[in-house]
């Protein structure tokens, strides 16, 4: 059993469970920045933080996950640290993403952009040297990916597999649509194009009348991905009202929500207030609102 069809039978279970059962929250909380919490600790030849700056990224991060935590329902299994810049963990994030996203499997093939396309010259050339040897030292299997649900079939009741084939070919129809949201200038746009090593497709649209804007990508993996990059808050009281109104209409309608925080601030008050509205706003809807 390879690790394609590994990953696609973990994911298709879940789905099923998320037909029987109530769905879990489909946001994704993503600590962006945090290159900048150890500025001096950043080597640039590999584009990888110290050791000792990859401590303090974590402390700080774990310390901002549990006030997190505390003050809103979310959970740690919703919440990752990450830099889009710098292409730091994005696996981490993109992981996070799949196991939130309602139907995540859509995005299971999607690869993030590489963070050693940012390094020295020499430390790529090692990378893809050992990267090579990796793939030449493996065994190749054949069309697996083609008997996936075949196998899938033969694992479980009747009843079960068509429920999990109806809202597959459902599913996979659609884009994934995820909704993008954060205050201005904490990476959306980097963390958008980097997590899923996406190319803007076409112009971006508004929804309506709103500031919403409306952007399809195209992933470097196949396929298509739309995602609508939602206005950002806390700049003052009356735009807060104003967007709570886009929020709430777009939100319900979504995959997936991604939340982009600064990781290297102090000041969390408005970020967590929108974290609980969201969260509400979810539980409302435990399934995207299909239009």
């Amino acid at each position: 059993m390879n690790e394609f069809f590994k990953k696609i039978k973990t994911m298709l279970f879940e789905q099923v469970e998320k037909e029987t059962k109530k769905s879990p929250l489909r946001l994704v909380i993503g600590l962006n920045q945090v290159d900048k919490i150890t500025p001096d600790g950043w080597n640039q030849r590999l584009n990888a933080p110290t050791k000792e700056a990859e401590k303090e990224i974590e402390r700080r991060c774990k310390d901002i996950i549990k006030r997190l935590g505390q003050l809103t329902e979310i959970s740690t299994a919703n919440i990752e640290y990450y830099s889009a810049l710098k292409r730091y963990r994005l696996i981490n994030l993109l992981t996070r993403t799949i196991q939130n996203a309602y139907a995540g499997f859509k995005l299971g093939n999607v690869q993030p952009a590489d963070p050693f396309e940012l390094a020295d010259p020499e430390v790529q050339e090692f990378v893809q040297a050992e990267r090579e040897k990796k793939i030449s030292s493996s065994a190749v299997i054949g069309n697996a990916d083609n008997k996936t649900l075949e196998d899938i079939e033969k694992l479980i009741p009747e009843q079960d597999f068509q429920l999990i084939l109806k809202k597959f070919k459902q599913e996979t129809q659609l884009p994934p649509k995820v909704a993008v949201i954060g205050k201005s200038g904490v990476g959306k746009t980097t963390t958008v194009n980097n997590l899923f090593d996406a190319q803007l497709k076409t112009s971006p649209t508004t929804v309506g009348t709103t500031e919403a804007q409306v952007k399809e990508f195209t992933l470097s993996t196949g396929g298509n991905l739309t995602v609508i990059d939602l206005p950002g808050y806390g700049r003052s009281e009356a735009e807060d009202r104003k967007y709570d109104q886009i929020y709430k209409q777009i939100i319900p309608s979504c995959d997936l929500v991604l939340l982009v925080i600064q990781a290297d601030t102090r000041d969390f008050a408005d970020d967590i207030d929108m974290i609980n509205k969201i969260t509400k706003w979810l539980k409302e809807h435990p399934a995207p609102q299909r239009r």
